[in-house]
């Protein structure tokens, strides 16, 4: 099958039933233009703790470039946003996931693939790091692991921002959403809401 045919038939399906129905972590998973297949984007977002231990209240935009030869060899997937991961290299955004080199298949199509790095962030493999730095933190000190991951969410405001809610920063330093009328404060134990009047 043909890349632009395998590419158009996962686009409808998308359509059809939209990535976010079979996993709400997953909040977009669409090509940048409708008449160019090969290039997607992808948003991913873990709003609570019980979506991940290290990155709760997070969300990540992924480029995706598919080449002329998908199925058979893999795309090139890409963080755009920063993240403070052992198997991401922070600079660049590239993933150290074998899926994507050495044990890709056929079978697997985008929307397989942008779940495979929703679990890669949750299960990190220290002993092949593309960030050295976060893999000697993660093995030796996972509470302080988790304290610089979410305060890189709060230091680059890539934070769940839910699916109508955006957030502006106020000159107070908090984070107020304009529809609730909430200022956010953010800890690494999470979201704390203060009614505006009370702030």
């Amino acid at each position: 099958m043909s890349a632009q045919r395998r590419l158009t038939k996962e686009y409808i399906q998308y359509k059809k039933t939209s990535p976010t129905s079979n996993n709400p972590q997953i909040l977009l998973l669409a090509p940048l233009q409708d008449d160019d297949l090969y290039h997607w984007r992808a948003l991913i977002a873990k709003p609570s703790k019980q979506d991940s231990q290290w990155y709760y209240n997070g969300e990540w935009t992924l480029d995706i470039t598919v080449p002329p030869t998908y199925p058979q060899q893999p795309p090139t997937i890409k963080y755009i946003t920063p993240i403070i991961h052992p198997n991401v290299d922070l600079k660049l955004g590239e993933i150290c996931l074998d899926i994507l080199k050495s044990q890709w298949s056929p079978a697997w199509n985008l929307e397989s693939l942008v779940v495979a790095i929703l679990q890669l962030m949750d299960h990190p493999e220290p002993d092949s790091p593309l960030n050295i730095d976060a893999a000697n933190l993660y093995r030796a000190d996972k509470l302080g692991f988790e304290s610089l991951v979410q305060f890189h969410i709060w230091q680059t405001c890539n934070f769940y921002k839910g699916d109508t809610e955006r957030f502006t920063t106020t000159k107070r330093g908090l984070t107020k959403c304009d529809k609730r009328g909430f200022m956010v404060t953010r800890d690494v134990s999470g979201v704390r809401l203060v009614n505006l009047t009370e702030a």
